[in-house]
């Protein structure tokens, strides 16, 4: 297999030093070791024999990242876009597997609960997804076309299942993740994604006319609570700077 070619894997163009030197680290790494990494994703139990395919599981497969918590907190963003790139090829992988059938994105806020709902699912329907390819990211970006493409290509139309909680829901899960594991978000991201994933479902949807897509909005953490909608419209949070005024307004109340 060739490697991940490393000017693909892009730089975030941080300042700070200890960044630029991880970040150049692991993109020397995922660009010189693309084998290794993946056959340790593989392994990863949440990973479900690499089925299920996330850049933030991805991580894991980078040892100062997976056993030391002040490095996740100090280096997330150091490692993202090496993991991207191989999660992006992981998927590519899976899916070409000609035993799988069916194809799964699943979507939404920081601390939606994507990883939670994504081994739910697995635990309670695991005859049902044992031929299917489950891939967690953003769709924010136009990225994920080529993704859905790809699963067209092989025969396969996926589905979508798009989490959206409150804002305040979702910053209170990722304070707790943040204390947890050592993951944070910037406010910034946060904002972006909210103001972001109403037209970027829509111009999936007008695009890809036989992709499928369920939305599960959350008031809290609890199932039971969970609304499901086939409306685009309830991705719709206002524009950036009202998401922000939004976000200033819930940081002084968590």
């Amino acid at each position: 297999m060739e490697n991940i070619p490393i000017d693909s894997i892009w730089k975030r163009g941080f300042e700070d030093s200890d960044m630029i030197k991880v970040e150049e680290e692991t993109r020397i790494e995922t660009s010189t070791h693309t084998e290794k990494y993946l056959k340790k994703y593989i392994k990863l139990e949440q990973s479900r024999n690499g089925n299920y395919i996330s850049s933030d599981l991805m991580k894991l497969v980078y040892d100062n990242y997976a056993n030391d918590i002040e490095y996740r907190r100090k280096y997330n963003l150091a490692v993202s876009n090496s993991a991207a790139c191989l999660a992006g090829l992981a998927f590519k992988q899976a899916i070409s597997d000609n035993k799988v059938n069916h194809c799964i994105f699943v979507a939404g806020a920081y601390g939606s609960g994507k990883s939670f709902l994504i081994q739910s699912l697995y635990e309670k329907n695991k005859e049902e997804l044992e031929n299917c390819v489950v891939y967690e990211g953003s769709i924010t970006s136009k990225a994920i076309d080529g993704k859905i493409e790809t699963a067209l290509e092989n025969g396969i139309v996926p589905s979508f299942i798009v989490l959206n909680p409150t804002l305040e829901l979702s910053m209170k899960n990722i304070k707790e993740r943040a204390k947890r594991i050592g993951r944070d978000v910037r406010k910034e991201d946060c904002v972006f994604v909210y103001a972001n994933i109403y037209n970027a479902l829509k111009r999936i949807k007008e695009k890809y006319k036989d992709v499928s897509f369920v939305i599960y909005n959350k008031v809290s953490n609890i199932p039971t609570d969970l609304e499901v909608s086939t409306n685009v419209e309830d991705l719709n949070h206002g524009s950036y700077d009202e998401i922000s005024k939004q976000y200033d307004e819930i940081i002084k109340k968590i």
